[in-house]
């Protein structure tokens, strides 16, 4: 996900990625985003509960320079 970001847009900061999916129809996965109560605890529940360390941390490449940072996934399925 670092990788593919534009060139204009690019940063190696920390990074929380919040991946939707609907089990029943995962196509319609993106009418989630408007679940906003769902959303929302899930995100407090993530920074309530996780922390990060260096198992965290990945090393991507970016205009030929290596980078690394911390990144998590939160996945909320419903």
């Amino acid at each position: 996900m670092y990788e593919n970001q534009g060139a204009q847009r690019f940063r190696s900061d920390n990074r929380l990625f919040v991946v939707l999916l609907n089990k029943e129809n995962p196509a319609m996965s993106w009418e989630l985003k408007r679940d906003f109560d769902l959303i929302s605890a899930a995100i407090d529940d993530f920074f309530n509960t996780e922390t990060v360390s260096s198992e965290d941390e990945i090393v991507f490449i970016f205009a030929k320079k290596t980078y690394t940072a911390p990144s998590k996934i939160l996945s909320i399925a419903r």
